[in-house]
């Protein structure tokens, strides 16, 4: 049946090639993007060339109507006759819309936001106080032992900065401004006055006592530590107790952080070699409550995590199969048990592996094997060199369906290993990417812990990509390195040329328990994209995930 798999995709791919002949005779795609752009008095800006857009955020000084342009370029082969050029003045009080064009048009948005921080804080403070700006109205909280006749307000700020704030008794503004800290009587509602050289805003601001109960609020176990969070109505001294679920002897625990109402912990925290404050186990039932000198919560039980790993992380398994006179590598034990995967499938059978063993391993390594990756011009398409927790789908269009991820359900800390890279300039590229041209080519280890249901479906040729950002709410933590290091230069280089790395996640949700794992290494960090350095070459061995 191979030969017969073979013969049907050669058909397939002389089909594709006959009509990027036809297309020969038509207009190419050059696409028009804006590559850069920046204004006096701005935070951030993100040019997103998928939605075509440029969003600026800007400093609370900055005047949206009135934006100077100090940064601006668009593609080499687009026109915008009116696209702002730098020392134009923007109003960016709203979008404003710009069609660039090559041989077609493509519309481009810019917009600015512009958060102001706003805050009131108080001695005796509850919880956080719940500030309406559109409205102009507070409400804070203090604790029920404080009395609202005599309220000392620590700290205030309502409009953007710079601005005074006035108080009104009976309708009057003060002729000065506010002066913090001061007291107050905050029996009934007040009203101040806000000031600034934009504006001037009336504000009211209502004080109220909450009863705050001694209560654990959320408990994160980890593998080796378990993290606490607790409210108390500030009075006495807090502390954090806590057992094995299956003992009856409480251990007290006083290294606890107090802000205001708020209680945190890390257990074990402070010095571990205490055996009152003994490291806790992996995979162990504890039970937990906050405590004061008169009153306790209630118990919370929780269990710690374990420090799983993924199969084959050390890459020392491959098997291959012989296609169209090619060995296409697999880095599996055989293809009953298939958790990694790499773009062989796709490109080994007309121009090799992009992916296969090495001999050539760390020194430090036990093994016999590392993954080797390199970057090639795989006929009709640039590919990179990648090895991947999922599976290789099929081939679609000039590209490839991937499905990314394996089952996997622990919180590590970081990924640990050891790679090589030796890149070269790179030179094939595709949209949005033209920039890169000749630009040194880069590496990339990327780590997700996501809550999917089933693998995500990865689509090289229509551009469906996992959303790689805190917005996109099923990753759970992530992780990401990218590189242009020649390794064998590196001082911590090894005589193989490798060095260490540590990769660590950053947890995005740290209350949420994963389903899947996504380990990518890849030899062009812009594969995906058909861009990148022929030739790149990278080595990854001795994965290994660490907890704490």
């Amino acid at each position: 049946m191979k030969p017969l798999r073979t013969t049907a995709f050669c058909i397939a791919l002389l089909a594709v090639q006959s009509c990027l002949f036809e297309n020969d005779m038509s207009y190419p795609r050059v696409y028009a993007n804006v590559t850069a752009f920046a204004v006096e008095g701005q935070e951030s800006c993100t040019i997103n060339t998928d939605a075509r857009t440029v969003d600026l955020v800007l400093e609370e000084t900055a005047y949206m109507n009135a934006l100077t342009v100090t940064q601006s370029e668009i593609s080499a082969e687009a026109r915008c006759p009116d696209f702002p050029s730098v020392g134009d003045v923007l109003d960016l009080t709203g979008p404003r819309k710009y069609v660039l064009s090559t041989y077609q048009d493509y519309e481009w948005t810019i917009s600015a936001s512009q958060p102001i921080e706003r805050y009131i804080t108080c001695e005796n403070q509850g919880s956080s106080p719940i500030i309406d700006a559109q409205e102009k109205t507070a409400l804070v909280n203090v604790v029920e032992t404080q009395s609202l006749q005599s309220v000392t307000v620590t700290s205030m700020k309502l409009e953007r900065e710079g601005s005074d704030i006035y108080l009104v008794t009976d309708g009057t503004v003060a002729s000065d401004p506010c002066e913090f800290p001061m007291t107050i009587d905050a029996m009934t509602e007040l009203e101040f006055e806000v000031r600034n050289d934009r504006e001037t805003v009336r504000w009211k601001v209502t004080f109220i006592q909450e009863v705050v109960p001694v209560e654990i609020t959320s408990v994160n176990a980890w593998c080796y530590h378990v993290d606490v969070t607790a409210t108390f109505g500030r009075v006495g001294t807090p502390y954090i107790e806590y057992r094995r679920a299956d003992s009856n002897e409480w251990i007290r625990f006083d290294d606890v952080t107090v802000d205001g109402i708020d209680i945190s912990a890390s257990i074990p925290g402070g010095d571990t070699s205490d055996e009152s404050s003994a490291r806790l186990e992996a995979g162990t039932a504890y039970e937990f409550k906050v405590c004061t000198e008169s009153s306790e919560s209630d118990v919370v039980t929780v269990t710690t995590g374990t420090p799983d790993q993924i199969y084959n992380m050390d890459f020392e398994d491959w098997y291959y199969e012989t296609e169209n006179g090619n060995d296409v590598w697999y880095p599996n034990l055989n293809s009953s048990y298939l958790i990694w995967d790499t773009a062989n499938p796709g490109a080994g059978t007309f121009v090799g592996s992009l992916t296969t063993p090495s001999e050539t391993v760390p020194v430090s390594s036990a093994g016999r094997y590392a993954a080797r990756l390199e970057s090639k011009n795989a006929l009709i398409a640039f590919a990179a060199g990648n090895i991947f927790t999922g599976k290789f789908g099929r081939i679609y269009g000039m590209g490839a369906i991937l499905n990314w991820g394996t089952e996997f359900t622990a919180r590590p800390k970081a990924l640990t290993g050891y790679f090589s890279y030796s890149p070269v300039l790179i030179n094939r590229v595709k949209p949005p990417y033209e920039n890169l041209q000749n630009t040194m080519d880069k590496c990339q280890i990327l780590v997700m812990l996501t809550d999917w249901s089933i693998p995500f479906e990865v689509n090289t040729t229509d551009g469906v990509f996992v959303v790689q950002d805190p917005s996109n709410t099923s990753i759970i933590a992530y992780g990401k390195m990218e590189t242009d290091l020649e390794t064998s230069t590196s001082e911590e280089a090894d005589a193989n040329g490798y060095i260490p790395f540590t990769l660590e996640l950053e947890y995005w949700r740290p209350d949420a328990t994963p389903t899947y794992a996504v380990v990518i290494a890849c030899s062009s960090y812009r594969g995906d994209y058909f861009t990148g350095g022929e030739g790149s070459v990278m080595l990854v061995d001795d994965f290994r995930f660490i907890y704490d």
